[in-house]
């Protein structure tokens, strides 16, 4: 039924969707009594009912009222995709306004909507967890199982329920155990799906292997679960399962879901020696991925340490020290700022897979004869030339900065101290020792830059050298603008007093330049604290994940 047809007038169509959209129902009620037709006319493109726009909009108030004026043929009409009402608020996760209109026709659960979908299918898509758990207890006898259990894991309801313990995901397998290897409509198994998502804890999470033993994750639970049934199937399900469509543990390191990755090492420690159609092995992948947490479980594998280091790629021949020569993926590579930095932690991996490698390995060539050491420079040489001028522009900037200060310090310095002022007042010291200081650290911090100006950028001065020079100027140029300001205070107490106004509120806003620089340059400082301190951790785990 159109609206024209319904209320012979078509202006109502409009006001009344209006109303549903904002929750009006003195409004609507005032329509509805004027037209009672209306209630199960389309307002709106798509053939919306007031219903279906007020279910989406969460107006409970409105919608009870609503379904008390309206029919049961009403209630179940279709929009344009072919979704009731209750499809909608299914949807939306309005589960007040799904039992409101539950109460009025019990059997709005079991109406199939688009694609004759359910609405607990609709809201498991959608990721409503709470509108989900609400809908199983009516789930209706058409609902395909496996595809709902699917549509959890790629929504993320495997998330618990406080009041119930667990997830719709877990309650499934719980019900349903073969479905730890049934496969969706393109091969893959729930482990799969569960490979695919970005992990949780970043790449290099110190704390990631402590949370693995206590399955605090609900998504660790659940993986443990998946594997255990998989594995009681026996090895050839298992190798099944692992392996087709494509390699679990690799998907899980091409997205970086390291979480993943050890929580199956931890499993079933024996993985560490699978590989991939290229003969890597996890540990190979975690060097071309850069992902320090699974790299450094060989720390952990006895002598398993020294055998797959020499494991070589079978396509291009390169060695464990050849991928770490190899400019990782971009993804990788940005996850720190600036050039220079990227710089120094390729160098670390670099140092760091050289360091677990026979020696007899660091000069061995791959199928391009060419060394690790060549490898890596030839590959590098593009962002070593990127770091040169970022480290460049930078100190250019900052000496620039402190030789203002410097300069303009050491004229008020003498310029005060060929005058005749009163030297004991405490407000004058200050401000010759504040002064002085300043100068002295402005100096310090551009003859810092200068170092780094005049530095010959070779491959391993990126590697602690620059670093820690840049580090260095930058705390010397902040604690010299600090100094500054307690100059430019005291300047003003010795001009116009202690007790002035004008002095105590010019004190105030000297802070504002040594915040402002904190503030501009705190992405800077943060990279260069997290690429300096991190060089020595960036490979430790906090517990053993294989032992």
């Amino acid at each position: 039924m159109t609206c024209t047809e319904a209320a012979k007038n078509r202006d109502l169509c409009v006001p009344l969707y209006r109303a549903a959209l904002k929750g009006d129902w003195k409004a609507a009620n005032k329509i509805i009594n004027e037209e009672l037709s209306i209630v199960g006319a389309s307002i709106a493109l798509g053939s919306y009912t007031a219903l279906h726009v007020a279910a989406g909009a969460g107006h409970v108030h409105f919608v009870e009222k609503l379904v008390n004026t309206m029919s049961l043929d009403d209630v179940r009409l279709l929009d344009e995709r072919g979704n009731t009402a209750f499809c909608v608020a299914a949807a939306a996760g309005h589960v007040k306004i799904a039992k409101i209109m539950m109460r009025k026709d019990s059997e709005l659960p079991k109406q199939l909507g688009f694609e004759r979908k359910t609405p607990l299918y609709h809201a498991a898509s959608f990721g409503q967890q709470k509108m989900a758990w609400h809908l199983y207890s009516n789930m209706s006898s058409e609902e395909n199982l496996p595809r709902l259990f699917f549509t959890c894991i790629n929504s993320g309801l495997y998330q618990w329920r406080r009041h119930l313990g667990t997830s719709l995901a877990s309650k499934l397998l719980e019900d349903h155990p073969d479905f730890a290897f049934e496969r969706d409509l393109n091969g893959n198994t729930a482990l799969h799906l569960l490979a695919r998502k970005t992990s949780s804890f970043p790449s290099g999470s110190p704390g990631i292997c402590a949370k693995l033993k206590r399955y605090k994750n609900p998504e660790q639970a659940l993986v443990k679960v998946l594997w255990h049934e998989v594995a009681k199937q026996g090895r050839e399900r298992l190798v099944e399962v692992l392996t087709s469509p494509s390699h679990l543990l690799f998907d899980a390191m091409e997205v970086g879901n390291c979480k993943f990755v050890a929580q199956l090492i931890y499993e079933f420690p024996g993985l560490v020696w699978e590989k991939n159609s290229r003969g890597w092995t996890i540990i190979h992948a975690a060097v071309w991925h850069r992902h320090e947490t699974i790299f450094s479980l060989i720390y952990e594998l006895g002598m398993a340490k020294d055998v797959i280091p020499t494991f070589k790629d079978t396509v291009d021949g390169n060695t464990l020290l050849h991928l770490a020569a190899r400019l990782p993926p971009p993804t990788q590579l940005n996850r720190l700022a600036g050039a220079g930095f990227q710089m120094q932690r390729e160098l670390l991996w670099f140092k760091e897979v050289k360091n677990i490698i026979r020696p007899s390995y660091m000069q061995k060539k791959n199928s391009d004869c060419k060394t690790p050491q060549e490898v890596f420079t030839s590959a590098h040489a593009p962002l070593l030339k990127d770091g040169q001028a970022w480290m460049n522009g930078t100190a250019q900037s900052c000496t620039i900065v402190s030789t203002l200060i410097a300069s303009a310090l050491f004229a008020a310095e003498v310029t005060v101290l060929m005058g005749d002022h009163p030297v004991k007042t405490a407000p004058f010291r200050i401000f010759i020792i504040s002064d002085a200081i300043a100068f002295l650290l402005a100096l310090a911090a551009t003859l810092t830059f200068s170092a780094i100006l005049t530095s010959r950028y070779a491959e391993r001065d990126f590697l602690s050298a620059l670093s820690w020079r840049l580090k260095m100027g930058l705390a010397l140029l902040f604690f010299s603008i600090t100094a500054m300001m307690f100059t430019f205070s005291s300047a003003f107490f010795i001009a116009y007093g202690r007790k002035d106004v004008f002095s105590i509120l010019v004190t105030g806003c000297a802070g504002v330049p040594v915040l402002l620089y904190v503030f501009l340059q705190f992405p800077l400082l943060t990279d260069i604290f997290v690429s300096t301190f991190s060089c020595t951790s960036i490979f430790k785990q906090s517990e053993p994940v294989v032992l």
